[in-house]
């Protein structure tokens, strides 16, 4: 019987990963049995007990998911020691920008274990707006061990075509059909959040994202005052729990992004699955996603763009709270999820 080892993600409550390490598991076990009951086996490969803190402006604590992936890798070597790690074995990670993906080819290629590797790519240093991207300052390491993790892996997933182009366009990678782009494993956002659609306490216009300089948070501070009749929320100024954040996207009219670094959008279209119009810059995988939907890029360039068009941004919220129809959005979630936040193609490679 085959065995999928996945390497998932700490949690935390402010961010998806809280969700996927509940929900992920249960989708592939879901995926798993629609193979065949008996044909796959899961396990998850978790690190200690996290303290929850994430680094200011961070997706993660960037000490503490050093230590969380060490303890990963040590738990998956004492299972290669007992014997429980067999050929034909395949190791998921959530995160590829892990060094146990080369730990993992090592542990492979030396002792001549069949082990195929899959890894998910986030983020990295090779998006100049990414945390990674601002901070590393000699690229020379960071870029050759992306390269590194991309080959050392027999799969390399991609949310979005944006996203993969942007990869190999700085990197290069050998071998690039070791990519494929299948969108994020996030089936389980439309039955938690559509309910939420019909709320009729909508006075909002909500900030999804986190408050670090590639997200714009300046871009709605500075539109404030052109939209005095609207409730204006920044999501994360406060450790929501899951629960208050969806109080909030429940009466949101509209989730506004400015965002310079994005894989997906998430927040965006949690608030549209929660019947919130999307008011998103067309770029990135917006553009991908919502097409002529989007407001023009320019006109959230920067800070001062946003001031130079704020009269403008303003007046395409106001039309979109006005023109806004329950139908359409509901509509344009559906497809949407299908196409970007379902994991229905990344099951059909990890399993194959």
């Amino acid at each position: 019987m085959p065995r999928l080892w996945l390497f998932d993600i700490e949690p935390h409550e402010q961010r998806y990963t809280g969700e996927w390490q509940k929900t992920l598991p249960q989708q592939l076990h879901a995926a798993m049995y629609l193979k065949g009951q008996k044909a796959w086996s899961l396990e998850v490969v978790s690190g200690h007990q996290t303290s929850g803190k994430t680094s200011i402006g961070g997706f993660l604590d960037f000490a503490e998911t050093n230590a969380y992936k060490a303890a990963q890798v040590s738990e998956f070597v004492a299972m290669v020691q007992s014997g429980t790690v067999r050929d034909s074995d395949r190791v998921l990670f959530a995160d590829a920008w892990h060094p146990g993906v080369i730990q993992c080819r090592y542990i492979a290629d030396l002792l001549d274990i069949d082990l195929s590797i899959d890894v998910m790519w986030h983020a990295g240093s090779y998006d100049p707006w990414d945390q990674l991207g601002q901070k590393v300052s000699n690229k020379a390491w960071s870029y050759a061990f992306e390269k590194a993790v991309f080959q050392a892996s027999d799969t390399n997933y991609f949310a979005t075509k944006f996203h993969w182009e942007m990869f190999h366009d700085a990197l290069r990678p050998d071998q690039p059909e070791r990519a494929k782009t299948v969108g994020w494993p996030m089936e389980y956002l439309c039955p938690l959040l559509e309910p939420l659609a019909g709320s009729t306490e909508k006075d909002t216009i909500l900030f999804p994202h986190r408050l670090a300089s590639e997200k714009m948070p300046k871009a709605l501070e500075i539109l404030r005052d052109h939209l005095p009749q609207y409730r204006i929320v920044f999501a994360q100024e406060q450790a929501l729990t899951k629960q208050q954040y969806h109080q909030e996207l429940a009466r949101a009219l509209v989730v506004f992004s400015a965002s310079l670094q994005e894989t997906l959008g998430i927040g965006t279209f949690e608030g549209l699955l929660a019947g919130a119009v999307p008011i998103v810059p067309n770029r990135l995988s917006y553009t991908e996603i919502y097409g002529d939907r989007a407001y023009p890029s320019e006109w959230s360039a920067n800070e001062q763009a946003v001031a130079d068009h704020a009269r403008q941004l303003a007046q395409f919220i106001e039309a979109a709270i006005q023109s806004r129809d329950p139908s359409t959005l509901e509509e344009l979630a559906v497809s949407v999820g299908d196409e970007f936040f379902n994991g229905r193609e990344l099951y059909r490679h990890v399993l194959r």
